[in-house]
Parts: structure tokens; C-alpha cells; sequence
């Protein structure tokens, strides 16, 4: 779909171009769809819901986005006025149904150079709420900017439906790629960024590739090549892109012991979550102390950027080299303190950082030294203004990165949820459920002994693995 009446053209920006960088390790566009729903106790009026949208449409730039292809370039406009005629609405008899129907929209390609972008469905569950589903390009949007569409969305159904004022406005999407376009201040900042990261993340050595199910891939991968030291495996296979999507739920009574120790001593759940993954991986990858997590940064740090959809989230390489001297409460600390320093230099664009990578590990596009990509969504019951909602994410048949982590805490039971999306051909369910409970095992260690060292914890977890 290419602009037709005068519409300004853009090129992508740097959040946009780590979509662009993805799609050239699969062939299915689906791996950069980001499909998600909201569904609410109370019954919504899908007719005014449907009004709601097309208002949201015009006041949220980046539903109007659209992209095409220049040569061998790909730009971007945004139609200045756009309309959904008609939003299917769909009603469910079982949890099944619901799920089925919908991972098979999710996986579903969008016709993105067509001009399909996104697709919304609204629903009735089986148990009687009302759902949004929207499946969108992540060319348009990231996982913020999807809960921004469904808080505003929701805000201008109630002024619709009460007859009261519309919201304040949201921010231009097309503000910021257009301060984005030719700053030269800007691309010499992120240069000078960039060197202080580079550093920073090839540290004294190569980092270690560690899978859920152990060093068995690295293992086979030495053979085939005949390199004994290989410890970056073939991952990014475009034709072996297949992925299975496994949700697993912490019990209440784990998930309690969890947030007491994170209310005790006034630490993040991203950081335990991540400490209890990090863990666990080396006590399956042969206490291999030093992993590289590609890690979601939101990169919205200005009030204008925080009510902005569109995509401006990008991955962060966070490496961390763990001793097994080092107590879980420390290790705790020094990630709360990587932490800070990946956020003072998160505007550097992931091509920059990958680049690097292939750069200064001597890798070839196929390898990887990145163990998974992990993102904490921190739900709460006020992200609706005290809706009660249930979150839903799907599998979108096909991803890049060998297993995609994404946890969070449902607002209403507290109970910490584990989504695993995985690459069949690296890992099976097996593989993910024993890991999971390795998990579970290690941060249970870790909070219940925070002064236990990360060497005492792996030999607990190892020993009990199946």
C-alpha cells in the first residue's frame, strides 16, 4: 500500500528497524505480530465499543501507519483518515474454543504491505465477559503501545457512553519518527552510547549459550562443524521458525512467599524472576556462570513518549557473569545495578548492538549467544482504573529468538504467570515444563535463604532434575 494523496513519507526509525532486522531469520511475517486480548467482567456495548475504536483510530496516529516497500528501502505514512467498517464479534461456549479460534487468528498472517496492519475481534467468553482481541504488526506497535490502545480505547467508550468529554489527546507517533528523521545530535549520541555498551557486553569473553534443555544443541552443532570450542550454536534457522506457546501458573501459595520477599526488601519482581531463569539455566548448562539475556527496554522516558503508541521498545543485551560464591540476595543486587546502566544507554538501537555482536564474537548471521528473550508486563488492578480484566497473550506460530519468556502477575489472584514461547525444533513441552519447575525450585531457594550462594542453589536444583 503506497501513499497516494500527499501523505509525507518517513523512513523507519531505529525501534522499527529491529522489526526489519527480524523478518530477515524467517520467512513467516507472523514472528513480528503481537497478538493480545483484554476481556472484562462486565458486559460491554460491542455497538458503542465499535464507535469507541474508530475514534480511537483518529486520536492514536499509529493505527493509521502504514508501510511499503521503495526499491529495496521500506518507508512508512500515516493516512490521514482511516474507518474499521465492520468488527467481527464472536461469542464462545468453552475456554477451548476461545483459544483455539483465537491462536489461529494469531498466527494468521497480516497482510502488512497490503495495508492491513492490525485486526480486531470482540468477544463474549463462555463465562460471560466481554473481550477485545487485537492482533497487530509490531511495525506499529510494541506491548506498551498495545496496553495504551486498550486504556485509552476503554476511555473513550465510557465518554462515549456517558455522554461526557473525550479524553485528554495522546502523543504523536508521528512526532517522534519525524524528530528521529536527519539529527545528526542524535545519531552522535547514540554512537558514543553505543561504544560505552559494546564494552560493556563483550566485557573479558564470549558469553555462554544456554538453552532450557541444556548443552545438548551446542553439543551437536560442535560435531557438525568440527569445533570443540563452538559455544554460539545455529539458531536463527529461517526455515525451523515453528513455535509452541506454553502458559504456566505459579500456585497462591508460592506466588505469596514471592511477593512477601519482594515487599520485604523492596525489590523489583522483574529482577527475581530473571535471577531465579538466569539460575536455573546454569544449573542445567553445566553451572555456566555467565549468560546474555536479550531483555524488552520500553524506551519511554519522557510524559510524551509514555502516551504514545507505536513501536518504540527494543531489546537490550543484559549480561550478567553470576559466581557461584555469590549469594542470591547479591546477585540480586548487582542486577539491579546492570539494570540501571542498561537504562542510561537504551536509546542504542538493537541493529548497532547486534551488529557488534557479530563483530566482536567473530559469529556468523546464523549464530547466537543469546539465551532468551525475556520482558516482565507489570499488571495491576489499576492499569484499567479498577476494571477487573483478564490478560491474554497467544502463539503466533513462528519467532526468531530461541524461547521468548514473558512473565507477569495476574492483579486479581497474585499468582505469578510464565508464558513460554518456544522453538519446536530447539525444545520440546518437556523440555519447558522441566525447566519451569527448575525455576520454581530456584527462586523458592532464593527467597526462602537469600543469603544461600547461586552454587548451593544450582547443586539443589541439578539434583533434582529429572
Amino acid at each position: 500500500m503506497k501513499p497516494k494523496n500527499g501523505e509525507t513519507v518517513y523512513r523507519l526509525i531505529h525501534s522499527q528497524e529491529m522489526v526489519q532486522y527480524m523478518w530477515r531469520y524467517t520467512l513467516h511475517m507472523q514472528a513480528t505480530q503481537i497478538p493480545v486480548s483484554i476481556a472484562f467482567e462486565e458486559p460491554l456495548d460491542f455497538r458503542i465499543l465499535a464507535r469507541a475504536v474508530n475514534v480511537e483510530i483518529a486520536r492514536n496516529d499509529c493505527l493509521r501507519l502504514r508501510i511499503f516497500r521503495s526499491g529495496l528501502k521500506i518507508k512508512q505514512f500515516f493516512l490521514k483518515v482511516y474507518q474499521l467498517e465492520k468488527i467481527p464479534c464472536v461469542t464462545f461456549t468453552s475456554k477451548e474454543d476461545q483459544e483455539t479460534y483465537l491462536d489461529r487468528d494469531a498466527s494468521r498472517k497480516l497482510d502488512v504491505f497490503g495495508g492491513e496492519c492490525f485486526r480486531i475481534i470482540f468477544f463474549q467468553t463462555h463465562d460471560g465477559k466481554s473481550g477485545i482481541f487485537l492482533n497487530v504488526s509490531h511495525m506499529m506497535m510494541d506491548f506498551v503501545a498495545t496496553f495504551i490502545f486498550f486504556r485509552d480505547l476503554m476511555a473513550v467508550y465510557d465518554a462515549l457512553k456517558n455522554g461526557t468529554d473525550l479524553p485528554k489527546p495522546l502523543s504523536k507517533y508521528e512526532d517522534i519518527i519525524r524528530n528521529e528523521q536527519n539529527n545528526p545530535a542524535l545519531e552522535a549520541r547514540l554512537k558514543k552510547e553505543g561504544a560505552v555498551l559494546d564494552d560493556w557486553v563483550v566485557m573479558d569473553r564470549r558469553p555462554k549459550f544456554c538453552l532450557m534443555n541444556g548443552q545438548g544443541v551446542v553439543d551437536r552443532h560442535s560435531r557438525l562443524v568440527h569445533k570443540k570450542d563452538l559455544n554460539m550454536p545455529f539458531v536463527y534457522m529461517p526455515l525451523n521458525d515453528a513455535t509452541h506457546l506454553l502458559k504456566l501458573h505459579l500456585s497462591q501459595e508460592d506466588s505469596q512467599k514471592i511477593s512477601d520477599f519482594l515487599d520485604a526488601n523492596n525489590v523489583s519482581a522483574e529482577l527475581v524472576l530473571q535471577l531465579g531463569l538466569r539460575t536455573c539455566l546454569s544449573a542445567y548448562n553445566r553451572h555456566a556462570n555467565d549468560s546474555l539475556f536479550w531483555v524488552l527496554c520500553p524506551r519511554r522516558k519522557t510524559v510524551k513518549e509514555k502516551r504514545c503508541g507505536g513501536t518504540l521498545a527494543s531489546p537490550m543485551p543484559w549480561r550478567e557473569i553470576l559466581p557461584e560464591t555469590l549469594t542470591f540476595r547479591d546477585a540480586l543486587t548487582q542486577l539491579e545495578d546492570t539494570q540501571a546502566f542498561l537504562f542510561r544507554h537504551s536509546d542504542v538501537p538493537f541493529t548497532t548492538i547486534r551488529t557488534s555482536e557479530l563483530k566482536r564474537f567473530h559469529m556468523t548471521l546464523l549464530q547466537s549467544c543469546n539465551s532468551m528473550m525475556f520482558s516482565y508486563l507489570p499488571l495491576n488492578e489499576k492499569t484499567f482504573g479498577g476494571r477487573r480484566f483478564e490478560f491474554s497473550g497467544y502463539n503466533f506460530g513462528h519467532y526468531v529468538m530461541p524461547v521468548y519468556t514473558i512473565a507477569t502477575r495476574d492483579p486479581w489472584t497474585g499468582c505469578f504467570v510464565f508464558s513460554y514461547i518456544h522453538r519446536l525444533w530447539l525444545t520440546e513441552d518437556a523440555d519447558v515444563l522441566q525447566f519451569h519447575d527448575g525455576v520454581v525450585r530456584t527462586l523458592l531457594a532464593g527467597i526462602e535463604d537469600p543469603d544461600k550462594t547461586l552454587g548451593k542453589i544450582m547443586e539443589e536444583v541439578s539434583c533434582c532434575r529429572n
